[in-house]
């Protein structure tokens, strides 16, 4: 018999090749696949986003010192907000996937499996959506939320 196609299918290709990137640079570090997982993906990511998040309100700052204008002083009340959730979140995400490791990537990958049931999606589109979507649109917005405040 054959098998309907389905879209949600093509998830699976992506999803192999994080899962390979994944084993090589556990295999580098000479760490398992459970704790590369836990390291880059929370740690790293999670680091990265928090770090991105500081970027904007830093520049905000910078330019009201370099240009006398308190205009960029007011515009950082609420980048520093912004940046606040991030570090709020990081510290949160760090407090919910605590060590050992095994706990956190576990926790992890339960977390994963409730919100593809949630989103009647599979686990594998979940982790995609939020391991590399929803990360590279943060990195984004504060990326260009940066570039356009010093480019103003």
């Amino acid at each position: 018999m054959k098998r309907k196609f389905r879209w949600i299918d093509l998830a699976l290709l992506p999803f192999g090749l994080c899962v390979l990137f994944l084993l090589l640079l556990g295999k580098l570090s000479g760490l398992t696949y459970k704790q590369i997982s836990v390291v880059f993906n929370l740690w790293l990511q999670g680091a990265v986003l928090m770090l991105s998040g500081l970027a904007p309100v830093a520049a905000a700052i910078y330019r009201s010192a370099i240009s006398g204008s308190y205009i960029w002083l007011a515009v950082s009340i609420p980048l520093t907000a912004y940046a606040v959730l991030h570090v709020y979140g990081f510290a949160k995400m760090l407090q919910h996937y605590h060590l050992p490791f095994n706990d956190a990537f576990d926790l992890c990958v339960e977390d994963l499996v409730r919100l593809a049931a949630k989103w009647r999606t599979t686990y594998q589109m979940v982790n995609l959506i939020v391991f590399v979507l929803f990360f590279l649109i943060i990195i984004g917005v504060n990326i260009y939320a940066t570039y356009y405040i010093f480019s103003y």
